[in-house]
């Protein structure tokens, strides 16, 4: 696991999501819907708002902006990033992803295998204990902990060979974040599976974007 800090008076996310949501603050947001499995773990009206958000021009100029200048300098080549990354709320006595899992298991896993895609996690809120995501630190090794971070702090880790997920949330504080997947393009190769949320299919022009096609 990486932690990368930038700036947030300069990639200010955590703003144009609260301002497009109608909220003053993420922290406080709240739902009445009952604890989420993985079916309706995207069904919130934030939910839908913040999907509306990202295929504007607005939060989309400001995500390419982010991967070009924060995300590809980590790595020696060229990448291929997810497209509009994917929005999660942990509510207080709830949890954000409905279920424990690897990212692999939701796709064809020699695939998975073959092209190592990171996991990029981007808190817009504080994200600690109870409210965050549990890993494990070796791949089914099951000593799951808390990946910590706070706002203008971006993980990266290996979410699809470790076993995640969340505990209820018990902190009182509502967690809001965005997380989206990045391989190098030499690593990239097409797939017909389709991401179990959107239905998209795992390549180009879908799901993924080559950084080429925005500079």
């Amino acid at each position: 696991m990486r932690i990368v800090n930038y700036n947030t008076d300069e990639f200010s996310f955590r703003v144009l999501v609260s301002d497009y949501l109608r909220v003053i603050s993420l922290e406080d947001i709240r739902s009445n819907q009952g604890v989420f499995r993985r079916e309706n773990d995207q069904d919130t009206s934030y939910h839908k708002r913040f999907y509306e958000l990202a295929r504007q021009g607005v939060f989309q100029s400001l995500y390419f902006k982010f991967i070009m200048e924060v995300v590809r300098p980590l790595y020696d080549e060229s990448i291929i990033f997810q497209t509009i990354p994917t929005f999660r709320i942990s509510f207080p006595n709830n949890v954000a992803v409905g279920e424990w899992h690897k990212d692999k298991d939701y796709r064809d896993k020699e695939w998975a295998e073959a092209v190592q895609e990171d996991n990029f996690f981007l808190p817009l809120t504080d994200a600690f204990d109870t409210n965050t995501i549990w890993s494990e630190s070796e791949e089914d090794k099951g000593d799951f902990a808390p990946i910590n971070a706070k706002y203008g702090q971006l993980i990266r880790w290996d979410g699809s060979s470790l076993r995640h997920g969340n505990k209820i949330n018990a902190t009182g504080q509502t967690r809001v974040s965005a997380d989206f997947r990045v391989m190098t393009r030499s690593n990239y190769i097409p797939s017909d599976k389709s991401s179990i949320n959107t239905s998209i299919k795992f390549q180009l022009d879908g799901y993924y974007t080559d950084i080429n096609q925005i500079v």
